[in-house]
């Protein structure tokens, strides 16, 4: 039989200003002893340092309950074992090579403001919302953290199996939200995630080198990429990863394999009825350490780019080196299908020479455009981030819905494409500024509004092989062909 241990046993208080790190880790510590047990959280806001899981043990919290992580960053632990926790301690929920735990219910709050600098009065961020009074409409410049405290994943797996997180709100972290590290057999359901959307670093859930992994039936509202897989270089292979039912707002990446964090492969991933909006990018794949990304498929997204940022991209592959010394690998085995995006960017997939990107097959797309962003400043390799196709200067610059660069075998079947219907611009995409991602660059709305949006094909193609049957698909202007392409294999059906 299974014991529970109320925390306020152990003499912890729910004033909001008492520290209970102690008696809630006495709480846990007790659980342990009996072989497992429920530490139960009563209504109350309970300020705490960080606190240690142990195996076996279920935190059940009130529905009123509130974990507040204090404000005094000596609270915290600095201890770590892993090459990404040695770099950002302090979490408030961590747990090593632990089994069996679950989180429910309550709100774990990470007071992540009171690690964050105060916005100045001359601070760009303040320049630009004063330009762009609602703060969702301007340019993302970073709050920056506290140099004493890197943002540092608020809770934290390393080495856990069998994990549930389920119907609890998790709130105002200091940097990444959930980290999960190597970890097997998790359960990530009915979780409301709200980050600022200008915190540091908010990521929403990082799955580093995970195996096994179910995530449902969630709201993200975050900064930067809110549910993320990544492969670090002391992490392993990440495998079997389901994400299906969930509502996603970030200015950043919705649903991403990779980016920097790609050195281990990925495989046997499912991303599935989500909605997406007010991203700059809604599904990308990046292999840019030597990473090998196959057998992904992704079915039933909903999502606009609604986004102050240049370069919006719905759907964005890149297979490159990030570095002169890094690996190169690659992308295979893709289906994206009924995938809906309102947009004013573009699908952009390209590999850097010799990397590969091969049978990849976008079918029941529909790309509506109220208004079209022109990529010609993405022409500069040093405007845009480092997740740009930094390798393939002319595809960032290609003026078309889908852009590919050095592809085999891809798919193109029944994409739709709605250009703009008219010259002006919908009020809520007429961004009187936007920021390339990654930068401060900020650029006016004469920069990227085009010169001529009647210009814009379909299908800007290089070096590519495949088929095509779009029969709806018109450019966007008369006189313009819908597919463009160079050097590339490619069979048009017309019916």
């Amino acid at each position: 039989m299974r014991h529970t241990f109320d925390i306020g046993d152990f003499g912890a208080i729910g004033d909001g200003t008492t520290l209970n790190t102690a008696a809630i880790q006495a709480a846990m510590e007790a659980a342990a002893a009996a072989s497992g047990g429920t530490v139960y959280v009563p209504a109350g806001t309970y300020l705490t340092g960080t606190l240690h899981l142990r195996s076996g043990i279920t935190l059940e919290m009130h529905p009123a309950a509130v974990l507040l992580g204090s404000p005094r960053i000596e609270d915290y632990d600095t201890g770590g074992v892993t090459e990404d926790i040695d770099r950002n301690p302090w979490h408030l929920l961590v747990a090593h090579d632990c089994s069996h735990i679950t989180l429910r219910g309550g709100t774990i709050d990470g007071n992540g403001p009171a690690f964050w600098e105060e916005v100045r009065g001359d601070d760009p961020l303040t320049c630009v919302v004063a330009r762009e009074p609602d703060p969702a409409r301007a340019p993302l410049l970073w709050i920056h953290a506290h140099k004493d405290r890197r943002p540092s994943p608020m809770i934290d797996f390393t080495g856990c199996r069998h994990i549930r997180i389920v119907d609890t709100i998790i709130r105002n972290s200091a940097g990444w939200n959930l980290h999960l590290h190597c970890c097997d057999y998790v359960w990530i359901r009915g979780v409301h995630l709200e980050a600022n959307l200008r915190g540091p670093n908010n990521d929403g859930f990082d799955v580093t080198g995970c195996r096994d992994v179910m995530i449902s039936d969630c709201h993200l509202s975050c900064c930067d990429d809110a549910i993320v897989l990544k492969t670090t270089k002391d992490s392993r292979s990440v495998e079997r990863v389901t994400v299906t039912n969930c509502i996603i707002r970030t200015p950043c990446a919705a649903l991403k394999l990779g980016a920097n964090e790609s050195f281990h492969d990925f495989r046997q991933i499912t991303f599935s009825n989500c909605v997406v909006y007010e991203s700059n990018r809604a599904f990308a794949l990046y292999s840019l350490e030597g990473g090998h990304i196959e057998d992904v498929v992704v079915s039933n997204i909903v999502c606009d780019t609604r986004a102050p940022f240049l370069f919006n991209r719905p759907i964005h592959f890149d297979v490159r080196r990030r570095n002169p010394g890094s690996r190169l690998g690659s992308i295979r085995h893709v289906v994206v299908s009924q995938f809906i995006a309102r947009t004013d960017g573009r699908i952009l997939l390209t590999a850097e020479e010799p990397g590969v990107i091969e049978d990849v097959v976008l079918r029941d797309v529909r790309m509506v455009y109220p208004v079209i962003d022109d990529p010609a400043p993405a022409a500069n390799p040093a405007v845009g981030g480092t997740q740009f196709s930094s390798k393939t200067l002319d595809a960032r610059s290609a003026r078309a819905a889908v852009v590919a660069e050095n592809i085999g075998e891809l798919v193109l079947e029944n994409l739709a494409v709605a250009w703009p219907a008219s010259e002006e611009v919908p009020a809520e995409w007429d961004f009187s500024l936007k920021a390339a991602a990654g930068t401060h660059a900020l650029f006016e709305r004469t920069d990227f509004r085009p010169v001529d949006r009647s210009a814009f094909h379909v299908l800007w193609a290089r070096r590519c092989t495949g088929w095509i049957r779009c029969p709806s698909a018109k450019a966007s202007g008369e006189g313009v062909e819908p597919f463009h392409l160079e050097d590339s294999d490619v069979v048009i059906a017309r019916a």
